[in-house]
């Protein structure tokens, strides 16, 4: 019988090289090689963010997947990037119209969920709320920020709760 093989073609016999790691890792296929497959939940949609941003408009606590905070900030950006570009065409740029108190309006409606779930995004790397601050630091601290937001979910429990990923 090969090494490879995890029983024997002709009885069945579970090959003894290779029962110590089935028996190790439980998501194994027929075949005996482990499966990608995990308990994790699939990452959030675009619409369900959305959603979530304005559920949760002033929730701190707890955790954010990255796919919800991307795609939350994508939707804020697709949003406040056409309002821009027509209070520049309408209007110049050091004038005051109906574009430019669409976007402030906007601006403002969008703040308080954006700070909540930057709070729940930085919850889910096990960092607190305060690491945010770092934004006031010219370019370095922005671009510690998005390393921040990108990294992936500490796994299972942290002390901000569970993780997102195993709801």
């Amino acid at each position: 019988m090969s090494v490879a093989a995890v029983a024997c073609p002709k009885c069945g016999h579970p090959n003894g090289s290779q029962t110590g790691n089935i028996a190790a890792n439980s998501l194994t296929t027929p075949s005996g090689f482990p499966s990608t497959a995990t308990n994790a939940t699939p990452k959030m949609e675009f619409g369900v963010a959305v959603k979530t941003l304005f559920k949760k408009y002033a929730d701190f606590k707890g955790r954010a997947r990255r796919s919800e905070f991307w795609f939350a900030y994508l939707f804020a950006v697709i949003v406040a990037l056409p309002l821009s570009i027509l209070d520049s065409v309408a209007h110049g740029p050091n004038e005051f119209g109906f574009f430019t108190f669409v976007q402030l309006a906007w601006s403002l409606a969008i703040l308080i969920p954006f700070l909540a779930l930057s709070s729940r995004r930085l919850h889910d790397t096990n960092t607190s709320f305060g690491y945010f601050w770092l934004i006031l630091i010219p370019l370095v601290g922005t671009i510690l920020l998005i390393v921040k937001w990108a990294e992936d979910s500490t796994p299972g429990p942290n002390r901000f709760g569970e993780s997102p990923k195993d709801l």
